[in-house]
């Protein structure tokens, strides 16, 4: 497991920012979805090509701007094999750009997605399920989804485990199999615990600003990386871009 050329891309960038993708039909410019329903039909094939097309357009905001793109497969998954084709199109295109591809499968099998011939250079896992969620791939990424900002998350995640909520335990067992830690909550605390706890583990920062994800940088501005989902346009990239540089700044 090597988490070396995410470092790198990110360098040349010169920014730790990644441009998040995880788009929904409703968020589809209403002329794109007209024009693939009168040309396919209405339907779920026309919402993947409408999806396919609309997130293209985003990879390409994050062509010689940004080191890495973190791709939601929960946007496309639930369409079948018509929304497993757009995934993977987004993962080569994301190869023929230069781009280091992260795919959010939370998955508690990492290996077939690792090793498939389109496999992406990482992946996010469920590490509920024990230490085998952080399978070891040569020159591939595994980040391990220890503290997530949905409303009950808490219930389990914060449950005390000797003297430390359980999300730190796990997450100190992932850093210690080498697998990075994805972190959403966006708060500052809990950053700056996960960074006390885990050493130098590589931090996938979501629904975090740059204020809030000081805590997780090293002195380089290295070891952890900020997913925007936000990003709409070059301008945001620019103006996002700017705004974490006034945080962290990466040598």
């Amino acid at each position: 497991m090597s988490f070396e050329r995410l470092q790198s891309a990110l360098r040349r960038a010169k920014t730790p920012l990644a441009l998040g993708i995880a788009p929904t039909i409703d968020e589809v410019a209403a002329p794109l979805k007209k024009q693939f329903n009168e040309m396919l039909g209405s339907g779920s094939l026309a919402d993947c090509e409408a999806l396919r097309y609309h997130s293209m357009q985003l990879l390409e905001l994050a062509e010689g701007r940004l080191g890495a793109v973190v791709i939601d497969a929960d946007c496309f998954l639930p369409y079948g094999m018509m929304g497993a084709d757009v995934l993977s199109n987004l993962i080569t295109a994301c190869r023929a750009k230069g781009i280091y591809s992260i795919v959010d499968y939370r998955t508690t099998r990492p290996l077939p997605y690792l090793t498939a011939e389109t496999a992406p250079d990482g992946i996010t896992v469920m590490p509920y399920v024990g230490g085998d969620a952080a399978a070891e791939v040569a020159d591939k990424s595994v980040f391990a989804t220890v503290l997530t900002n949905n409303p009950t998350g808490g219930e389990v995640q914060s449950l005390i485990a000797g003297d430390r909520p359980l999300y730190v335990a796990l997450a100190m067992q992932m850093a210690r199999r080498g697998a990075g830690l994805v972190v959403e909550t966006g708060y500052s605390l809990d950053v700056r615990e996960l960074r006390r706890r885990c050493g130098s583990a590589f931090m996938l920062l979501k629904h975090c600003d740059g204020e809030n994800a000081v805590p997780a940088f090293d002195d380089y501005g290295h070891n952890a990386c900020v997913v925007d989902y936000s990003l709409r346009s070059a301008e945001d990239v620019a103006c996002a871009i700017k705004e974490l540089k006034g945080w962290v700044n990466i040598v």
